[in-house]
C-alpha cells in the first residue's frame, strides 16, 4: 500500500506530516506452501497404501524389497520434483504456493462435507456400489490377508444355490488398496474406527484434489471445488429429449446410449471414490510436474487404483513425456528423462506385481467386444457415435481450443476420447466409465481457469462476441450440473424419507445377505483356482 501524503490545516499556512498508517494484514492472511510440500503429499498418499499392499498382502522376501525399492523412488521424486528438465534447480520464488488462509479453511469444510455427501463411509444415503464397498472395508478388516473366502460360510440358501457350490476357497480380486489405511485401523480398533479413518482419508484425498487443481491454474478460487463436483457433459440435452419422446433404450441419466458413458464428477466420486480421487491427483501432479524423470511412479501407480484408467492415462503421459514443457534442451537429455531408471522401475514392477493380481481372475471381463456388436443394427453405432461425442466432449473442445490448441496433453485427451467409446470391457462398460477419467480431469482442471477468466471482474467483456463467449461458458457450466444435481436431489430426498438404503445388503462377500448379489459378487470379486495364479504362486502369503 502506498503511502499517501495529506495536507494539514490551510490557516496555519503549513503542511503536516501525516504518520504512515500501519501496515495491512494482507499477508498475514496467506500461508506459504512449498511446492515439494504439496508434492510430497500427494505422492505420500498415493503410496502408503502401496506400501501397506506389499508388507501386508505379500510374503516378506518379495514386501520388503519392494517397500525399500519403492521408498527409494519416492525419496528420489520428491528430491528431483523442482529440478527443471535439464536438471537445474528451479527458484521457490517460482513455484511456492500461496493460499489464501480463507481458502484453506474453506476447502477443508468443503472436502468433509463433498466426502460426506458423496457416501463414503455409508454415514449418509448413498448411490450405486455402495453395499459392495462396505462388504470391501469389512473383509478386509475381518480376514487374514491376503483375503481367501470358503463357500462353506455362506448362510443364505439361495446364494448357496447360485454358487452351486457348499464348500470350496475363492480368493478375493479388486483394486482395493485405496482402503488399506482404513483396513489397518479396522483390524486395530473395530469396524466403526476403520469406516470413520476411511471417511477422513477420502476427505484428505479430495483436499488435495482442491488445493493441486488451485495450484495448476495458479489462483485460489471457489470454482475449483464447485467443478470438481459438478463437471459433467451435456447429459441435461438427451434427458430432455427422452422425457418427450420416451425413447425405449434409455438406461439411466449417464447411460443414455447404448454401450457408451461418459460420467460426472460426482458420480463417479459416490460410485468409485477409490479410482475418481487418486486418478484426479494423478493428473493434477502431472501438469504441475517440471520435468519427466518420476512419472513412471506418479502416473504408473493409477494401475494400482484403477486399471481400466490407464488406457486413458497412457497417451496423456506420452503427451506430457515429450512435450514443450517437459523438453530438455538437448534431445537425448530428453529421451534419458523418459527412460529413467525410476521410470522404468516403477513401471515395470507395478505391471508385474499387480498385473500378474489381476490376472488371477479373468472372469470380470469376459463381456467384451467392439460397441457396434452390441447394436441390433451396428450400423446405428454411427449415429450414436456422433451424437455422443457432441454432448460429452465437443463443448470443452470448444471452450478450451483457443487456449490450448498448442498443448500436446490437449489433443492427447481428445484422442482418448474419440477412441475410447469404440470398445466396450463388462456390461456397464468399465473402459468407457473409467478409461475416461483422465482426459475429463484434464478438461474439468483447465475450464476452471476459463470460467475464473470469464469471471474476472476486469474482464468484463465490451463487445456483443465478448459476451457471447461468456454466456456459452456459463450456459455450459448450467447445463452441466444436472446430473449432480438429479443426484443430490435422490440422495437428500431419500434421507428426508427415511429411506436406509441398501449399504448392508451383501455385508460380506463370505455371507452375502442378500442373493440377487451373488452372480456379480462370483464374477467380478472372486479368483477361482487363484492356487495356480503366478501372483498366488510367487508374491502373496
Amino acid at each position: 500500500m502506498k503511502e499517501v501524503k495529506q495536507l494539514g490545516d490551510s490557516s496555519k499556512g503549513r503542511i503536516e506530516k501525516v504518520r504512515p498508517e500501519k501496515r495491512s494484514s494482507h499477508d498475514a492472511k496467506y500461508i506459504t506452501v512449498p511446492y515439494a510440500w504439496l508434492y510430497t503429499s500427494i505422492v505420500l498418499f498415493l503410496t502408503v497404501p502401496l506400501f501397506m499392499f506389499f508388507l501386508g498382502y505379500l510374503r516378506l522376501s518379495v514386501g520388503v524389497p519392494l517397500t525399500l525399492i519403492f521408498a527409494g523412488i519416492v525419496l528420489f521424486c520428491v528430491s528431483d520434483c523442482l529440478n527443471d528438465p535439464n536438471g537445474n534447480k528451479l527458484s521457490k520464488t517460482d513455484t511456492d504456493i500461496k493460499i489464501p488462509v480463507s481458502y484453506l479453511i474453506g476447502f477443508i469444510i468443503a472436502a468433509l462435507a463433498v466426502s460426506f455427501i458423496s457416501g463414503t463411509g455409508e454415514y449418509i444415503y448413498t448411490l450405486q456400489d455402495h453395499q459392495f464397498r462396505r462388504a470391501i472395508l469389512r473383509d478386509l478388516i475381518d480376514y487374514d490377508w491376503p483375503v481367501i473366502y470358503n463357500y462353506s460360510t455362506q448362510t443364505n440358501p439361495e446364494v448357496i444355490q447360485i454358487f452351486g457350490m457348499a464348500s470350496g476357497q475363492r480368493a478375493f480380486s479388486y483394486y482395493f488398496i485405496y482402503w488399506m489405511p482404513a483396513a489397518l485401523a479396522g483390524k486395530m480398533l473395530g469396524f466403526e474406527a476403520g469406516n470413520l479413518v476411511l471417511f477422513l482419508w477420502n476427505a484428505l484425498g479430495i483436499f488435495l484434489c482442491f488445493v493441486s487443481a488451485s495450484a495448476v491454474i495458479r489462483r485460489f478460487t471457489a470454482w475449483v471445488p464447485f467443478l470438481f463436483v459438478f463437471f459433467s457433459g451435456l447429459d441435461v440435452i438427451p434427458n430432455a429429449v427422452y422425457l418427450f419422446t420416451g425413447y425405449s433404450s434409455w438406461r439411466w441419466v449417464e447411460g443414455w446410449v447404448t454401450s457408451m458413458s461418459y460420467v460426472s464428477n460426482f458420480r463417479e466420486l459416490a460410485s468409485v471414490y477409490n479410482q475418481m480421487i487418486p486418478c484426479f491427483l494423478i493428473i493434477a501432479i502431472l501438469m504441475l510436474s517440471h520435468n519427466t524423470r518420476s512419472m513412471g511412479l506418479t502416473a504408473g501407480i493409477l494401475f494400482c487404483y484403477s486399471p481400466w484408467a490407464v488406457f486413458g492415462i497412457l497417451p496423456l503421459t506420452a503427451a506430457y513425456l515429450f512435450g514443450r514443457k517437459h523438453r530438455a534442451d538437448m534431445i537425448s537429455k530428453t529421451v534419458m528423462n523418459a527412460l529413467s531408471p525410476v521410470n522404468i522401475a516403477s513401471a515395470v514392477l507395478i505391471l508385474i506385481i499387480f498385473g500378474s493380481y489381476y490376472l488371477s481372475n479373468s472372469a470380470a471381463t469376459n463381456y467384451k467386444g467392439f460397441a457396434w456388436e452390441f447394436y441390433d443394427y451396428p450400423l446405428m453405432f454411427i449415429p450414436a457415435y456422433i451424437v455422443f461425442i457432441a454432448i460429452e466432449v465437443l463443448p470443452f473442445v470448444i471452450l478450451l481450443y483457443k487456449r490450448l490448441k498448442t498443448d500436446p496433453v490437449f489433443w492427447a485427451s481428445i484422442t482418448v476420447l474419440l477412441i475410447i467409446p469404440v470398445y466396450q470391457i463388462t456390461e456397464m462398460n468399465d473402459l468407457s466409465m473409467r478409461g475416461s477419467m483422465p482426459a475429463l480431469f484434464f478438461f474439468c482442471i483447465c475450464l476452471a481457469d476459463v470460467i475464473c477468466d470469464v469471471m474476472d471482474e476486469k474482464n468484463t467483456p465490451k463487445t456483443k462476441k465478448g459476451w457471447a463467449k461468456s454466456a456459452a461458458v456459463m450456459l455450459t457450466v448450467i447445463l452441466m450440473m444436472f446430473p449432480t444435481l438429479l443426484n443430490l436431489f435422490v440422495i437428500f430426498g431419500s434421507v428426508i424419507q427415511g429411506d436406509p438404503g441398501d449399504k448392508e445388503d451383501i455385508g460380506s462377500f463370505g455371507n452375502i445377505n442378500k442373493a440377487q448379489y451373488a452372480e456379480v459378487v462370483q464374477e467380478q470379486f472372486f479368483a477361482e483356482g487363484y492356487e495356480d495364479s503366478f501372483f498366488y504362486r510367487y508374491f502373496a502369503k
